[in-house]
């Protein structure tokens, strides 16, 4: 790069962080994300870990969440970040700036986000514990969210659909953490392909063989900058001028009701990427939490006959159950996220073409109660392999209200905070109700602030159909309908302000 171009190439970057921050609320979630991933569940994920195996002590179990924190953070800015500006770096490097510079500039402002993310992460950690080798995860954690930078990054430039790139960012992260030497053996042959199995086997100061002459360090180091070497490659030959295209606008009421249906439906069967994530993600889950899970005694607190007892079930019937409602909470609210704020345009076009606001809203609603739907009944065949709930029905329809109450939260949420910031809420709402706060792997009974949470009802009805032969949560279902209600009420709201004509 010339002295000449530096300078231009720092100034772009500049200019890249500031549209980031034009949106407080990313800068926010950058912080609040750590500190809940971290200083908050680090002890319930490291207890988590122990149960599934892990070699590591706790307080290197605790650690690494850091890394998990801020490979997260990380991937998903970067993602964003490209994504939502592929258009404007085509029209810098078509009107004559070298693409070589602004994809450098993208990169570097995006390593910027990484070290607020990896900062905030390890803030969190040490707030949290206390940290014997802080030299060792300070560099660990930076090597963590060096690598997803790339992966995002990457995923973003290769992929038009914000939708199925985060969501294919998100699997494989968890694909990452779920079967990474944090939650199990660090000999795996298959873990040791993923980005950061080596640099977590370094924050554990762990001595493993398999990283041949290298050492866990160089294939750490390896993996880092072949990260972002993978994201320039792919920026520099996606940064191009496009051509757009024009579209078409129909219209009885019926009709025009039939008509929203139709194409909003086609608008997303011809997405296969979306469905098959929607198909995979939990198949693949699903399955590990049961192929995973080793079959101890775990104490759960169940009704039955108008009474509330202790009893001993095994745990991977436990984790299974509770994997179910995670995975459908997650995607559905992935899909109602999503499918609102990518159709939000069109949707103000159709009202001003002559569509009448709940008729586009039924439209766009149908397809992300069919999302719900789909994810629902995939998570359910699935669980069907290896576990068979006491009463399907109670279970199945605990399931459907968990994903229809998520996918409502998601059309809440998108228009008050974006596409990134919903997608940080997305990953945490979930997260702490159904993962920390419901989750009777680690505790027998919810503790007293989880009954507040969206997934208080629905849980407690699930736990009932899955582990009980009789119906004994009629509080848990009038509060999981109260919810759906409510939630479904305030999405409507939402989405006519959205779809509503503006003068």
């Amino acid at each position: 790069m010339t002295a000449r171009a530096a300078p231009l190439t720092g100034l772009l970057a500049w200019r890249n962080l500031i549209e980031y921050a034009r949106r407080p609320l990313n800068l926010v979630l950058l912080v609040t994300v750590p500190v809940v991933f971290v200083a908050l569940s680090a002890g319930a994920l490291a207890d988590f870990s122990r149960l599934l195996g892990a070699e590591a002590s706790a307080g290197q179990l605790e650690t690494v969440t850091a890394g998990w924190a801020a490979a997260f953070l990380a991937g998903v800015a970067g993602f964003f970040h490209v994504s939502g500006s592929r258009d404007a770096d085509r029209r810098l490097a078509a009107a004559g700036s070298a693409t070589s510079r602004v994809v450098t500039a993208r990169l570097t402002s995006s390593l910027l986000l990484a070290a607020a993310a990896a900062t905030g992460a390890l803030l969190a950690l040490v707030w949290r514990t206390d940290v014997t080798d802080l030299p060792r995860a300070i560099g660990a954690t930076a090597m963590f969210a060096v690598i997803y930078l790339g992966i995002g990054a990457a995923i973003g430039g290769l992929i038009r659909s914000e939708f199925n790139g985060s969501l294919l960012l998100i699997f494989f992260w968890m694909l990452d953490v779920f079967l990474g030497p944090g939650m199990g053996p660090s000999d795996s042959t298959l873990t040791r392909f993923f980005p950061t199995h080596f640099p977590t086997l370094v924050m554990f100061d762990a001595s493993a063989t398999h990283a041949g002459p290298l050492g866990d360090l160089g294939a750490s180091l390896v993996w880092t900058l072949g990260g972002l070497a993978l994201a320039f490659v792919v920026l520099v030959i996606t940064t191009r001028p496009v051509r757009t295209s024009n579209t078409r606008g129909v219209n009885s009421s019926w009709v025009r009701l039939k008509t929203g249906l139709r194409y909003a439906w086609r608008e997303y069967r011809r997405n296969v990427a979306l469905w098959a994530l929607l198909v995979v993600v939990p198949l693949i889950f699903i399955s590990l939490s049961f192929a995973i899970t080793p079959a101890d005694p775990t104490p759960v607190e169940l009704a039955e006959g108008g009474q509330r007892t202790l009893s001993m079930l095994s745990l991977i019937d436990v984790h299974g159950a509770v994997m179910v409602s995670i995975t459908v909470a997650f995607l559905a609210g992935l899909a109602g996220l999503f499918v609102v704020l990518g159709s939000a345009e069109a949707d103000r076009r159709l009202v001003i073409a002559g569509f009448r606001t709940r008729e586009v809203l039924v439209s766009r609603l149908g397809v992300i109660a069919l999302a719900s739907v789909l994810v629902s009944v995939v998570s359910l065949a699935v669980t069907t392999i290896s576990f068979t709930p006491r009463v399907w029905v109670t279970f199945t329809l605990a399931t459907f209200a968990i994903a229809l109450t998520y996918a409502m939260i998601g059309v809440v949420i998108g228009p008050l905070v974006g596409r990134l910031g919903g997608l940080y809420l997305m990953f945490l709402l979930p997260f702490i109700d159904l993962g920390l706060a419901q989750n009777i792997m680690f505790d027998a009974a919810p503790p007293a602030w989880a009954s507040w949470l969206p997934g208080y009802g629905a849980v407690r009805v699930l736990v009932d159909g899955a582990f009980t032969p009789t119906f004994d949560e009629t509080s848990g279902l009038l509060i999981a309908l109260a919810w759906l209600i409510g939630i479904v009420a305030v999405a409507v709201v939402a989405f006519h302000r959205i779809a509503a004509r503006r003068t």
